[in-house]
């Protein structure tokens, strides 16, 4: 493929996403008119006011048990393990990630065979965030 060809296709590809965007962009725009107006529906309707409510209060309710149950040393230590291993299981896999974008760019392959022989294909997800939101997190 020549120079000309890949910028065209880079073009291409630029205009997609730059349409795709502002697509997305009116999506949620419009999302957010409708969703305005039925929860402006759903709060003018006194029954669901009244379900609102018990909910709220059952939501209350259930977090202040929750809480005291989780005050007991044996909630307490299995809730913080849990916690942990999310954040083990999260850690893991980045590093996943890391190591198969590696071995993807060593081999080529977009398969990886597992010690138990079964073979996965690795995927990637790509994602626009705006760089505020890049330097927020640094």
């Amino acid at each position: 493929m020549d120079n000309q060809q890949t910028l065209n296709q880079v073009q291409n590809l630029t205009t997609l996403i730059n349409g795709h965007i502002l697509g997305i962009d009116r999506q949620r725009e419009a999302l957010g008119k409708v969703k305005e107006m039925l929860d402006s529906t759903l709060n003018n309707d006194p029954g669901y006011q009244e379900a609102d409510t018990k909910a709220k209060e059952a939501g209350t309710d259930r977090a202040k048990v929750k809480a005291r149950v989780l005050q007991q040393p044996n909630a307490h230590d299995l809730n913080f393990k849990v916690k942990e291993t999310r954040i083990e299981l999260k850690q893991l896999n980045e590093e996943l990630s890391k190591f198969l974008a590696e071995y993807q760019k060593l081999t080529g392959s977009n398969e990886f065979e597992g010690e138990d022989g079964e073979i996965r294909q690795i995927v990637y997800t790509a994602k626009l965030v705006g760089k505020t939101h890049l330097n927020d997190q640094s």
